[in-house]
């Protein structure tokens, strides 16, 4: 008879469970997000109410295609330090950069940089164990120095004036010209030049060959929405039918096949007979540091600079030319060599206010607190915590650029003083900093130097539509589109 009783009062307990099962589990639902919200140091800090329990937020603001605007938007009302996601805060001044960035603070890579490449080839960008990141770009950096770079110049140059070439046949018939188009072909066969001794031919077909930049484009989209809940992709990697589900990330192994191609091909010939580049270098490195530096780690970074190296340098030229055209009181000299490019004032003074405004990279980077916590631009943040920079946010800082640092103005770079100019170049974070400082920024810097003085020499160049500037879509990079101007021949 007990056992009986004890029956019908599990039963008469589990219909009362089934029967208010959608409740308790709402309740359940909402405590665990009270719990996220309040149950943390991080409650102190004001933002988006969506974003203090949920990465939802993040992954709703990476796929407008805009997350620099919100990033910017949300420091302008919530002030310098903002609660971004669950357990992460975003900074907004240029000294918290400085102190997140620098070299032995024991900032480390968040698993955001991990969904990046496929395959799990992991390069310099997004490698986050910082023993092997820094095994990994010892034998990285050599080709990345300016010394290295300096010695592509005549195969760069030699692009130079296909590129020009295809510019005079706009001017010739006097027909608009997508210019930020031609500028990522050129910054494509650069880098195609710089890592294989062997360009792409955009420049020569004149259109997007295999959609490949446009690939990159989607991949980078698509990863910086995942990035936000990187879980999401290490659950999906598990599923083996995933992988052959189409997306722009398994389209990139179109630049996988180009790196196994060109390295099967110095691999049949002896050290002297290949070609200088970038891939030669790693595959020498490789062969000195078999147990350290392998073949993957050889695709991986080649592979790695073109997606990166292309698209940030593309963007930043893109943005030049429309803030100077858009800006006719900004002169340019007409000296197009490096070296002296470098000591044109009006040039130098246009480039660095073109990366301050305009970032190449529009998503936020992201470190983690180091163990026993630590205290960034005078606020204390625990350990573990996720923090933010975004380049957009930090370079529109009014303490130390000025009342203006939301308008495109050169003039701040050309009347400062030696100290307040100091501040401003160490207020820039186009290239990130530290230990993960972009190893490409020689390379992007030596292109944009040679490229755009010599198209503003070579031409007079008009917006068809000054009143509209280029639509872009972030993905990591800033990416625009519809750069179309009038050419005529100087």
């Amino acid at each position: 008879m007990e056992g009986v009783t004890r029956h019908l009062e599990r039963s008469k307990l589990w219909s009362i469970f089934t029967k208010h099962a959608a409740s308790i589990l709402i309740v359940a639902f909402l405590l665990h997000l009270l719990h996220t919200r309040y149950n943390t140091q991080l409650r102190r800090f004001p933002g988006p109410f969506l974003a203090s329990f949920t990465s939802l937020w993040q992954v709703w603001v990476a796929s407008s295609g805009k997350a620099e605007e919100y990033y910017m938007e949300v420091h302008r009302k919530y002030g310098p330090v903002a609660r971004i996601g669950p357990n992460e805060i975003s900074f907004a001044a240029p000294a918290a950069g400085r102190s997140i960035f620098k070299t032995g603070q024991g900032f480390h890579k968040t698993e955001f940089y991990t969904v990046f490449l496929p395959n799990n080839i992991k390069d310099i960008f997004t490698e986050i164990g910082e023993d092997v990141h820094a095994t990994k770009k010892r034998y990285t950096v050599p080709p990345y120095s300016l010394s290295s770079v300096q010695q592509h110049t005549a195969q760069i140059d030699a692009l130079m004036v296909k590129f020009l070439q295809k510019l005079d046949d706009f001017a010739y018939q006097g027909v608009a010209c997508d210019l930020g188009k031609w500028l990522h072909y050129l910054a494509f066969d650069t880098l195609g030049e710089f890592a294989f001794a062997n360009h792409f031919g955009f420049v020569d077909a004149g259109t997007d060959m295999n959609n490949t930049i446009a690939t990159i484009s989607d991949s980078t989209y698509e990863s910086g929405i995942i990035a936000q809940m990187p879980f999401v992709e290490r659950w999906t990697r598990s599923i083996p039918i995933w992988n052959y589900l189409p997306s722009g990330k398994n389209k990139l192994f179109l630049l996988f096949n180009k790196s196994t191609e060109v390295l099967q091909r110095f691999q049949g010939k002896e050290t002297g007979e290949r070609e200088k580049c970038l891939l030669r270098s790693l595959l020498e490195a490789h062969q000195a540091n078999p147990d350290k530096f392998n073949l993957n780690d050889v695709l991986a970074v080649s592979m790695g600079a073109i997606g990166a190296g292309s698209d940030s340098t593309a963007s930043t030229m893109n943005s030049f030319c429309w803030h100077v055209l858009s800006n006719p009181h900004a002169p340019l000299s007409d000296i197009v060599q490096f070296h002296e490019a470098l000591e044109l004032p009006y040039f130098q003074a246009c480039l660095k206010e073109v990366m301050r405004l305009q970032p190449a990279v529009g998503m936020n980077i992201t470190r983690q607190v180091p163990a026993g916590g630590t205290e960034i631009d005078g606020v204390y943040v625990q350990e573990g915590t996720q923090v933010a920079l975004n380049g957009w946010v930090l370079h529109r800082d009014k303490e130390t650029f000025g009342s203006d640092a939301d308008v495109f103005n050169l003039e701040r770079w050309l009347k400062a003083s030696e100290q307040e100019l100091k501040m401003m170049e160490r207020s820039l974070f186009q290239f990130g900093g530290g230990s993960h400082v972009c190893i490409g920024r020689h390379l992007a810097l030596f292109e944009i130097n040679k490229t755009l003085p010599q198209v503003f020499r070579q031409y007079n160049i008009r917006v068809v539509d000054p009143t509209h500037p280029p639509a872009h879509r972030t993905g990591f990079f800033y990416i625009q589109d519809g750069l179309r101007v009038y050419l005529e021949k100087r």
